[in-house]
């Protein structure tokens, strides 16, 4: 008995969308002859009235200068921020100097795999027999290995300097920081393995100075060491070099973090490190506090402390703690689309400063990512016309538009009554 009245119910259901479809359609043709007869109307008064066809011209280029003071488009922005960490994609063509001349190093750190060579006088207690050789190869396996140097009489004044520092294209900078603490500059070198490409390494350049160096390694092998005991790599191998070549050349292949700390504090004023005009993408201002067991709770904390940024004859202050952010309320998968750092520097007690630029429809600003409280976004004729005047403009604009809109249509239908009345 449920199957025939469950039938029944869809037969009629159909019967009823059928009819509302039917009623649609003849109001909708009904609509369209309408109109046509309308703009029939209204074509026909235009093209026999010599003003009423000035009038239509009038309105559409009003109407396109209306929609161009409303319709978001694409502009240039500067800005400048000053933050506690960021990170960037270098994306140029070439290799390109981003640090140099950092003096006085009280320790430099190095964490990843890679392999060095020393030449020199060896010193060692916890390898007796470093001391009969004069060049050591040393292997750090994984991505924990390191190696920390620095000046083995800590009194002394150091004299390890880092030279220049090049980063290849499609290298990542990542939590680029300076501890005003430790006065230590520390950051990751991330290379981009889905190229489909051969990767050229970044190279370090570093002056060991005419002083010892004393050496600390963990996580090596020495494969050209024939030892029959040699030390279990869990144990940190220390020793100190008086080096033969003072000047030290490494390549990084693989991702590395590298921590320098400074003797004393750095003379801002006076030292400039940071190399201008870095092309870039995916600029981030912010730190990724990582769950370990699910993405979905990792948290996003802005590291911004203070900034400005100005689009399209517009600025707004960034406060601390806001995100910076593009199109989508997104800062770290979709994040503002910042094309160039043009100027870094070390601003004390707060941070990194970056100068930046780039283009985008709409820069958006908040403490949460979901509601941003503050916008800059340009329209079509910002870059053309100052704001003011397209604020005029557009007010112009659409009360003429609506006013030639009335104009023509009375005139139609006045038209169209007087042809009636006629014999």
């Amino acid at each position: 008995m449920a199957s025939p009245q469950k039938a029944k119910r869809k037969f009629l259901n159909f019967i009823k969308i059928r009819q509302s479809l039917n009623f649609l359609k003849r109001h909708l043709i009904a609509l369209f002859g309408v109109s046509a007869s309308v703009l029939k109307r209204l074509l026909r008064v235009i093209l026999n009235h010599q003003n009423s066809f000035l009038a239509l011209l009038l309105l559409v280029f009003l109407t396109i200068v209306t929609f161009a003071a409303i319709v978001p488009g694409t502009h240039t922005f500067e800005g400048n921020v000053i933050s506690q960490e960021m990170n960037f994609i270098y994306i140029g063509k070439e290799s390109k100097l981003f640090l140099q001349d950092i003096r006085g190093i009280k320790q430099i750190e190095n964490q990843g795999k890679q392999t060095l060579t020393l030449t020199g006088n060896f010193q060692s207690k916890t390898l007796p027999q470093l001391n009969q050789l004069d060049s050591l190869k040393i292997q750090l396996k994984d991505s924990d290995s390191r190696w920390i140097i620095a000046p083995a009489n800590l009194q002394a004044t150091s004299e390890i300097n880092l030279d220049e520092l090049r980063l290849q294209p499609n290298t990542k900078v990542a939590g680029l920081s300076y501890d005003f603490y430790r006065n230590q500059l520390a950051f990751s070198l991330q290379q981009n393995s889905n190229l489909n490409q051969k990767i050229s390494p970044n190279t370090l350049d570093l002056y060991l100075g005419e002083q010892p160096i004393k050496f600390i390694v963990e996580g090596y092998e020495l494969p050209d060491l024939k030892l029959p005991n040699q030390p279990d790599n869990q144990i940190p191998l220390e020793f100190t070099l008086n080096p033969n070549n003072k000047n030290i050349n490494l390549k990084f292949t693989q991702n590395t973090k590298i921590y320098i700390t400074l003797a004393k504090p750095t003379k801002y004023e006076s030292e400039q490190w940071f190399r201008e005009e870095i092309e870039t993408k995916d600029v981030k201002f912010l730190h990724l506090d990582r769950n370990g067991k699910d993405a979905r709770d990792d948290l996003k904390i802005s590291t911004i402390v203070e900034g400005k940024i100005r689009m399209a004859e517009q600025e707004r202050d960034i406060k601390q703690n806001q995100f910076l952010m593009g199109d989508k309320p997104d800062p770290f998968k979709s994040p503002l689309n910042i094309q160039e750092i043009r100027y870094l520097q070390i601003v004390p007690k707060k941070g990194i400063e970056a100068r930046f630029s780039g283009k985008t429809k709409q820069i958006q600003i908040g403490l949460d990512p979901k509601f941003p409280v503050s916008r800059i976004q340009g329209s079509w004729l910002d870059g053309v016309l100052p704001r003011d005047a397209i604020i005029a403009l557009f007010s112009f604009g659409a009360a003429t538009v609506a006013n030639l809109l009335s104009w023509l249509f009375s005139n139609a239908f006045k038209s169209a009554s007087n042809n009636s009345n006629q014999p």
